[in-house]
């Protein structure tokens, strides 16, 4: 798993760095991960990127629904649940992020509208 973050870290730095890696990496995301990290990416993954670079637009993704009805739990994690330990922690933090991250963003565009002269948020 360390390898995979170290290796995706590095595909969003050559990305940052080199406009048309940027454009291969959007276009065909396995091959281009393949070529700058040496990874194997298995067929059965599916790797959507999203240029996200351009301050004057909030990105917002949608991760998928929790499956709470099926989810099974170990023993250690069914004590914590009890607790109210993992849902408090996991919605704090996921909550936390969100806000945060819609905050950052939109206080960034609302910067750069008024180094612009525009009205904004």
């Amino acid at each position: 798993m360390e390898d995979i973050k170290k290796g995706l870290q590095t595909v969003v730095n050559k990305a940052w760095d080199d406009a048309s890696f940027k454009t291969e990496l959007v276009a065909d995301p396995v091959s281009a991960i393949e070529s700058a990290t040496g990874l194997n990416v298995p067929g059965d993954v599916k790797i959507v990127v999203n240029d996200q670079t351009d301050e004057d637009v909030i990105y917002l993704n949608i991760p998928p629904k929790p499956d709470f009805d099926n989810m099974e739990l170990t023993d250690e994690q069914l004590e914590q649940v009890a607790g109210g330990e993992i849902f408090a922690t996991t919605f704090a933090v996921t909550f936390v992020v969100s806000v945060q991250t819609t905050i950052s963003a939109a206080s960034a565009i609302n910067d750069n509208n008024k180094k612009k002269g525009k009205k904004g948020w």
